[in-house]
């Protein structure tokens, strides 16, 4: 076995995300105690009513489920002759789920379903036989045969077209192949004296352990006990994750709520009653994202700015800009950025002229230095770069709680339309430039 999932790294994509969508971890964990030890065969409704115990779920989910558990071999499809006609196939299934999963001979349940898929084998091979016109009801099925029968049946079903018997009995003894080869449990299950008995298998080393309908590698009972472990720590760790940042935002919002009713009488009732508040991103993090915009678009702190504050941000931009220069890391200056980032933001001119003012970039001086486009590409790099720190420092508080990147480019998307509401009218050219990094940091594209 290997480390269990951290609580605090669970990725909500793939298969997680798809099934996350649909149950949660107590739901996830009941359909399973259901069909661990289960040991009869699952018709199609009685592995749907397990699935959908709640009747919560509508068919579609429901399938999904079920895929899911399937591709993670934790229940198997078995294929018969349907009782309507002999030309129909009707779907059952097994679980795979046993509690003693390293020494299953010990349950009576995996006992119990080896020897019904044992007795559905003797049956089967006789039926095959007879299909196929050989002299011997007894003779085993060669897995390259079988092999033939999964494509034709394959490429002729989405044709919906009629499929040969031979066909059909070919793929229901692949299903039983491969529930037996899982149900052996062993890395040589070719070499059972039962199997043998049912199939001739022909295959070299690298094919032996390949599925026949699923076409991909069989599990062993262990491996498919630790994908059923994984799959429930995961949905457990994505239920903790969420109560927690759930938590968190209604703390957050219970202490801001001062701050925010501060920040609702200065601005438009309009803008304050945005639709993007009322949704339910908004009322659990719409409140902390409005008290971080109001602190970057104090408009106390423009008023505050004078000669002084001018040559305190020209030192630091230029002890900035040689760090960047030199690629050295500049987390050490967060203080230094947020300050210089601050003041910018209230400064309504464009980075040309940043240039001249700040790092002796003159267009009207002929020496090294001089003006080029280059030098104005490199200073945008630069400032895009102290931006994004800026950013990703100011508004840490929130992005310690929503962790996704799907939730970070919707909160980015968030907060730019809160800014454009807010500060439009007011917004300077770093202000803009401001709101192009946001969007790039969330991989928004430009409308």
């Amino acid at each position: 076995m290997t480390d269990d999932i951290k609580l605090d790294n669970v990725s909500e994509s793939g298969i997680d995300r798809e099934l996350v969508e649909i149950i949660d971890y107590n739901s996830g964990n009941k359909i399973i105690n259901k069909l661990t030890d289960y040991a009869e065969i699952l018709t199609e409704g009685k592995i749907s009513g397990i699935i959908n115990f709640n009747f919560r779920l509508n068919s579609v989910q429901t399938g999904t489920v079920l895929k899911i558990l399937e591709d993670m071999q934790g229940i198997s499809r078995i294929h018969t002759v349907s009782l309507k006609g002999s030309k129909d196939l009707q779907v059952e299934y097994i679980s795979n789920i046993f509690s003693d999963y390293e020494n299953p001979e010990n349950s009576s349940s995996y006992l119990n379903l080896k020897n019904i898929i044992e007795n559905r084998l003797t049956h089967q091979v006789q039926q095959y036989n007879i299909n196929m016109g050989k002299n011997s009801t007894t003779l085993a099925i060669p897995l390259n045969e079988l092999r033939g029968h999964v494509k034709t049946y394959l490429d002729l079903s989405p044709l919906n077209i009629a499929i040969s018997t031979k066909a059909q009995h070919g793929i229901i003894a692949a299903s039983l192949h491969d529930v037996y080869a899982t149900l052996l449990n062993r890395q040589d299950y070719w070499n059972d004296k039962l199997y043998i008995k049912f199939f001739f298998n022909e295959d070299d080393p690298a094919k032996k352990n390949i599925l026949l309908l699923r076409r991909e590698k069989r599990l062993l009972l262990r491996e498919i006990a630790f994908n059923i472990k994984q799959m429930l720590d995961k949905l457990h760790a994505i239920q903790y994750s969420r109560m927690q940042a759930s938590r968190e935002a209604s703390e957050s919002e219970a202490a801001l709520a001062p701050a925010l009713d501060y920040f609702a009488r200065h601005t438009k009732p309009d803008a304050f009653t945005d639709r993007m508040l009322l949704t339910p991103f908004g009322k659990q993090y719409g409140s902390l994202i409005e008290k971080i915009i109001g602190r970057i678009f104090d408009p106390d702190r423009k008023d505050s700015y004078d000669d002084a504050s001018d040559d305190a941000a020209k030192e630091k931009i230029i002890l900035l800009y040689k760090t960047y220069k030199l690629k050295m890391d500049m987390a050490q200056y967060k203080s230094e950025i947020i300050d210089v980032v601050d003041y910018l933001l209230d400064q309504d001119y464009g980075i040309k002229t940043f240039m001249e003012k700040f790092l002796g970039f003159d267009r009207r001086d002929q020496a090294p230095k001089s003006y080029t486009e280059n030098n104005q590409e490199h200073v945008e790099q630069f400032l895009a770069h102290i931006f994004t720190i800026y950013f990703e420092e100011i508004f840490s508080s929130l992005f310690k709680i929503i962790k996704s990147m799907d939730m970070k480019k919707f909160a980015c998307a968030f907060i730019i339309k809160r800014i454009y509401i807010t500060e439009g009218d007011n917004l300077t050219n770093f202000g803009f430039f401001f709101v192009r990094i946001i969007a790039r940091i969330g991989g928004i594209r430009s409308q």
